[in-house]
């Protein structure tokens, strides 16, 4: 399977939005900024490299992967997440 075709199937069947909603514990109707947060995961993901990541999908840790990533960039005060939605926010407010 193919990075772009790897992608294509987390995004089908939402596993990055159920992840963000189940560690933030809201709805993604409840804060914009988690949608946000899941357009950031999906950049990690294909930023990153296309042999790791096929290598993380054939060994099933694929879930594991995108919950560390969406734990770090959500609890993270250094994550891009926090540097470009909630800091300008919490200084607007």
């Amino acid at each position: 399977m193919t990075k772009t075709e790897i992608i294509e199937e987390i995004a089908r069947h939402r596993l990055v939005e159920t992840m963000v909603q189940k560690i933030a514990h809201q709805s993604m109707s409840d804060n914009a900024d988690l949608s946000d947060l899941c357009q950031m995961v999906y950049l990690i993901l294909l930023e990153y490299a296309e042999d790791k990541l096929q290598d993380l999908w054939e060994h099933n840790q694929m879930r594991f992967f995108l919950a560390r990533i969406v734990v770090n960039q959500y609890r993270s005060s250094y994550s891009p997440f926090h540097i470009t939605i909630r800091k300008p926010k919490e200084k607007s407010v």
